[in-house]
């Protein structure tokens, strides 16, 4: 397993992604459910591609995961909706279709909906501590559960 991500993309060209979306649909999008929606497509891609979709560190923190540097982009808001005007970057369209996929998956769902849901997660379970602010969650165990998910959606299908 690699964890080698695309050339170029980082956390903020996924973010400016979904902030992007969001504004075209005048859906509201809180730094909360950002951070998931985030979280989300790095698993997907990470199971259907056996990579990481961007090179930063994903944390365990009280609500979740969190891209520390995606965080600190928008702490200023606290739990207020995103206004910044992005213009998103042209990515591949293999990653512009995962990303659509879980925009179409997750964005029903509020930012404490997605919150409940990674706290579910192996990889946020194994790697969460209430003394420790930036517990690393590995990003092969986040494959690892994101195929066992794609695994159980394929057998449901069948």
């Amino acid at each position: 397993m690699t964890s080698k991500s695309p050339p170029n993309i980082t956390v903020f060209d996924i973010a400016d992604w979904f902030l992007a979306q969001a504004k075209a649909e005048e859906k509201p999008l809180k730094p909360m459910k950002l951070q998931k929606l985030v979280y989300f497509a790095y698993g997907w891609y990470y199971a259907y591609h056996g990579k990481a979709l961007f090179p930063e560190t994903i944390y365990a923190f009280r609500h979740g995961p969190v891209v520390q540097e995606l965080f600190d982009r928008f702490r200023h808001l606290k739990g207020s909706p995103i206004t910044d005007d992005v213009e998103p970057k042209n990515i591949d369209s293999t990653i512009d279709s995962l990303l659509g996929s879980v925009w179409k998956a997750y964005e029903p769902y509020t930012d404490f909906q997605l919150s409940d849901m990674t706290h579910s997660h192996p990889p946020w379970i194994d790697a969460y501590s209430s003394e420790e602010w930036f517990a690393v969650m590995s990003p092969e165990s986040i494959c690892v559960h994101f195929k066992k998910l794609l695994e159980k959606q394929s057998n449901a299908r069948s």
